[in-house]
């Protein structure tokens, strides 16, 4: 029972919700109509992710102590690799630079690491996680792959949307320069703050 709730807790946290924070980030911060509510939903995923992984990451220390006999070198330093830098994560959220601080590109990039770096980690420990308790070729691994296959294609769609924006506007403001189009022409047909997914 206690494998079942480590599994599914895991699956979810590090598998499902922190990848979903990721996204709502990278993308969600450029539509300017939500204002600051992307940061709300961003920092929510992301809390909810990392207490449902701690509790998770808990139960397996629970059943290491339980099965003093049995070991799952991988998994076991993939879990406590993903779970470190989630916690330095979670905690740089206490140090957040304001945006005219100098230091706040520092923080962004060490933000930007260790978030990517810890969701990767969660993905392939979840898969290995599978591999350890026997479900490699199970219906819920295939649940959880179709889960994956959906936010990695909505990902996709939402870079080419932006790079289509991105060239769009970049173009418009070549043409600009050369006097092709007028000033008033700003901007037209294309919604200011959905582009630069790249630069999240």
């Amino acid at each position: 029972m206690l494998k079942l709730v480590h599994g599914i807790l895991n699956a979810i946290s590090w598998g499902i919700l922190l990848p979903m924070g990721a996204v709502t980030a990278r993308y969600l911060r450029h539509v300017q109509a939500l204002g600051p509510t992307w940061f709300y939903v961003h920092s929510g995923i992301q809390l909810s992710a990392f207490f449902l992984g701690t509790v998770g990451f808990a139960i397996g220390i629970r059943m290491g102590a339980m099965s003093p006999g049995v070991t799952y070198g991988l998994h076991r330093k993939l879990g406590f690799a993903a779970f470190c830098l989630g916690a330095l994560q979670t905690l740089a959220l206490l140090f957040r630079p304001k945006t005219t601080h100098k230091f706040r590109k520092y923080w962004k990039s060490y933000h930007h690491f260790v978030g990517y770096s810890c969701v990767v980690l969660g993905v392939v420990n979840v898969f290995q996680g599978f591999e350890v308790m026997g479900e490699g070729r199970s219906y819920a691994k295939l649940g959880y792959c179709l889960c994956l296959s959906t936010l990695v294609g909505i990902c996709i769609a939402l870079e080419v949307n932006s790079w289509v924006i991105f060239c769009r506007k970049s173009k418009e403001e070549k043409m600009r320069r050369e006097g092709l189009i007028s000033g008033s022409d700003k901007g037209s047909g294309i919604h200011s703050g959905t582009h630069s997914g790249i630069h999240g």
